[in-house]
C-alpha cells in the first residue's frame, strides 16, 4: 500500500493530501495557542479586577498619565473619583437597552476636586420614556461634593474617516445633549474644562439597582472561548482526510486488481469445453 501511495500514479495526489493535513494540524495548534493566550489574558483580568482602586483624582494631577494607553489594558480597571456633578451640562448616551427594553444612558461630567479637570461618569440607564418625557433631569439628585466608584472605561471612537467626521460640530455656544456614543474628544468641544482621556462607569450600590438610574455592570468574560473546541475539530479533519484517502486509493487498487485477474488466465468453464473439443478433435483423428 505504501508503496502505491508513492508511485508515480498517486505521488502528487499523495503530497497535496499530506500538504492539506498538515494545514489543517496547524490551524489545530494555532488554536491551542489562542487558547494559551486568553487563558494567560484571563489572569491578567481577574488580577486588574481585584485590584485597589486607582485614584482619578491623583491620576488629573500626575506630572505624567500613570493610567495605561492601551484601550484594552485600561478597560474595567476599578477606580473612585471625588468632586462635584456638573448636571447642567449632563449628556444621555441614546439607544442603549437594558435587559431588552430600550432607554439611554446618563452621562455626567465630574469636576474633579481641587482641579480643573473633570470625568465623565456613566451614571446608569433610564427608560425611553423618561428620554421622551424630559424626567431623565430628575434624577440630577446629588448636587454636593460625592465621591463615586467604578470602572474606567476608554473613550468610545469610531476609527477612520467615519471618526474624523463625528469629532467636528459640538461647541460650548452650540453643545449637543444626545450622543450615541462617550467619544470624549469629541465631547470636549463643549466643555469648558478638561476632560480625562477615559471615563468613569459608575458601580451599582448596596442597593443593587434598587432605583434609577440602573447602573451598568462591565461586561467581563473570564472563559476559555471555544479555542479547544476548535482545535479538535481541525485536528480531526486531518486525520479524517488521511484516512479518506488511503481508503480510497486501496479501494482503486483493488478494483484494478479484480480486473486484472481475468486477463491473465481463462475462466475455468471455458478451460473445461476447450478440452473437451480438442479431445473429440484427437479421437476423429485417429
Amino acid at each position: 500500500m505504501l508503496r502505491a501511495l508513492v508511485s508515480r500514479r498517486y505521488i502528487l495526489m499523495t503530497l497535496l493530501v499530506i500538504a492539506a493535513m498538515a494545514v489543517m494540524a496547524r490551524l489545530g495548534v494555532w488554536q491551542l495557542e489562542r487558547r494559551e493566550q486568553r487563558i494567560a489574558r484571563n489572569a491578567d483580568l481577574a488580577a486588574k479586577l481585584e485590584a485597589q482602586p486607582v485614584s482619578l483624582n491623583a491620576a488629573a494631577v500626575a506630572a505624567a498619565w500613570p493610567l495605561p494607553e492601551d484601550r484594552t489594558a485600561v478597560r474595567n480597571l476599578p477606580a473612585e473619583a471625588a468632586g462635584q456633578y456638573d448636571f447642567d451640562r449632563q449628556l444621555l448616551l441614546v439607544q442603549q437597552n437594558y435587559r431588552d427594553m430600550p432607554g439611554a444612558h446618563l452621562v455626567v461630567p465630574l469636576v474633579l476636586s481641587n482641579t480643573d479637570q473633570a470625568i465623565l461618569v456613566d451614571r446608569g440607564w433610564v427608560p425611553f420614556d423618561d428620554v421622551q418625557s424630559g424626567r431623565w433631569q430628575e434624577y440630577d439628585d446629588q448636587p454636593g461634593p460625592v465621591t463615586i466608584s467604578g470602572r474606567v472605561q476608554p473613550s468610545q471612537i469610531l476609527f477612520g474617516q467615519a471618526g474624523e467626521q463625528s469629532q467636528s460640530g459640538a461647541t460650548a455656544a452650540q453643545p449637543e445633549s444626545q450622543w450615541h456614543r462617550i467619544d470624549i474628544e469629541a465631547i470636549q468641544g463643549q466643555m469648558p474644562y478638561t476632560l480625562l482621556p477615559v471615563y468613569l462607569l459608575e458601580a451599582p450600590g448596596a442597593d443593587s439597582n434598587a432605583a434609577l438610574p440602573y447602573r451598568i455592570e462591565p461586561e467581563v468574560d473570564l472563559s476559555e472561548g471555544p479555542h479547544m473546541g476548535y482545535a479538535l475539530q481541525w485536528f480531526a479533519f486531518a486525520i479524517v482526510a488521511g484516512v479518506v484517502y488511503v481508503a480510497a486509493v486501496h479501494s482503486r487498487l483493488r478494483k484494478a486488481h479484480a480486473a486484472e485477474e481475468p486477463a491473465n488466465g481463462l475462466d475455468p468453464a471455458d478451460s473445461g469445453a476447450a478440452s473437451a473439443v480438442d479431445a473429440a478433435s484427437n479421437h476423429a483423428r485417429a
